[in-house]
């Protein structure tokens, strides 16, 4: 694929292969800028924060009716398509196509399986995997063209949970079943890479999207008559959107119509992952108290619920282990890790009063707009992490 002079010519939706994805640009200084503000809120309060041109108790959450219309589910079918481009006339037996936590592998296989009559397996049970057998393998032996969409719900790391995926992985690649494509979360691909080794099968994910881009993308979803809303940002007044900013010629100073570095700052923070970055869209979108101003307002897109850098090594582990299963419930969280049960659920309430990680169909998750201060913490401390 060959460099382009600027993001906006980039496809929203290009899937590249696992060497070629490139976090977007001040990715290292926001990292930096994060650490600087955790380490120092205990000395310099609040007080310090950056001034706001609009402070947030003018502004009111949206309606959910409001929101679902301006900021809808993310439509990874663009990406699905993206994936048949790269997959088409692809000799290898298996490939994998990972993102990280929230950002749609899921979907995108499950609707790339879709479009080629693929058939999605579904994951052993929780039984199978306690047992550590290897039985549930055998049905993908009458399946000549599958897909996984989750290769996380496919083992537990203790001894007995990764005898089944180990098998089922070593029939995959050698091509002893037949053609498939496997979904998984980013962690999980890095430790089964570690303690199986899945090397030779060609890996894709999504391209990170660069500041540009989110710009376009929030614009184009929330357009409504041909007609993008008018957002602007609390920290500085500016438009956030492109298309807001050819629309306004008040509130941009010295009539300025290129929007502001806001998304940009909000593509680094996330690495430019669009899921997550979705997250934060929704999250932080207000309105006025005052029903005479039509204009929308991104609160510090940055805001999150941060860890601490005193966490301690069992509420770490607690992390480590829910991003590697890519989820996990309070059953199973208490087998894969080296404590007791009792402390396990300690650490896990902790995190949750936190806000850090929240229950999503009976699996305690890290929260989207906790991830990147749980990323950054585990990769300070020499865990191993996502190659995204």
């Amino acid at each position: 694929m060959g460099e382009s002079s600027s993001s906006a010519d980039t496809p929203l939706w290009a899937v590249v292969e696992l060497d070629h994805f490139r976090t977007p640009e001040q990715t290292q200084a926001s990292q930096w800028r994060r650490s600087l503000r955790s380490a120092s809120t205990w000395l310099v309060g609040k007080n310090s924060a950056e001034q706001q041109v609009k402070e947030e108790n003018e502004l009111r959450a949206l309606p959910e009716v409001k929101l679902a219309h301006i900021v809808p589910p993310i439509d990874w079918a663009p990406a699905a398509k993206a994936l048949a481009q790269q997959l088409n006339g692809l000799e290898a037996p298996v490939a994998f196509f990972i993102t990280p936590p929230h950002c749609g592998h899921v979907s995108v296989v499950r609707q790339w399986a879709e479009l080629q009559h693929f058939t999605c397996l579904p994951p052993p049970t929780l039984s199978e995997l306690t047992e550590g057998g290897a039985q549930w393998v055998e049905r993908f032996a009458n399946q000549r063209e599958w897909a996984v969409t989750a290769l996380e719900r496919y083992f537990l790391r203790h001894t007995q949970g990764i005898q089944g995926v180990r098998e089922f992985l070593e029939r995959a690649l050698s091509g002893r079943l037949g053609q498939g494509v496997i979904g998984c979360n980013s962690w999980t691909y890095a430790y089964l890479q570690e303690v199986i080794g899945i090397e030779g099968a060609p890996v894709f994910t999504l391209q990170s999207m660069e500041g540009e881009q989110l710009s376009h993308y929030f614009a184009k979803i929330a357009a409504y008559e041909g007609q993008s809303p008018l957002v602007y940002s609390t920290r500085t007044g500016k438009p956030v959107l492109a298309e807001s900013a050819t629309q306004s010629n008040d509130k941009a100073p010295n009539n300025d119509k290129t929007p502001n570095k806001e998304l940009q700052r909000l593509a680094a923070h996330c690495r430019g992952h669009i899921g997550l970055a979705w997250h934060y869209w929704r999250e932080r979108l207000r309105e006025p108290t005052s029903d005479d101003e039509e204009a929308l307002w991104l609160v510090d897109a940055l805001a999150e619920a941060e860890l601490s850098t005193d966490t301690g090594d069992i509420a770490t582990l607690v992390l480590h282990a829910l991003l590697i299963h890519g989820g996990l419930d309070d059953h199973s969280l208490g087998q894969v890790l080296p404590f007791s049960h009792h402390e396990a659920l300690n650490a896990r309430l902790a995190l949750q009063r936190k806000g850090i990680v929240s229950s999503n169909d009976g699996r305690w998750q890290i929260t989207p707009l906790s991830y990147a201060s749980v990323r950054q913490l585990l990769e300070s401390r020499n865990y191993l992490v996502d190659p995204l």
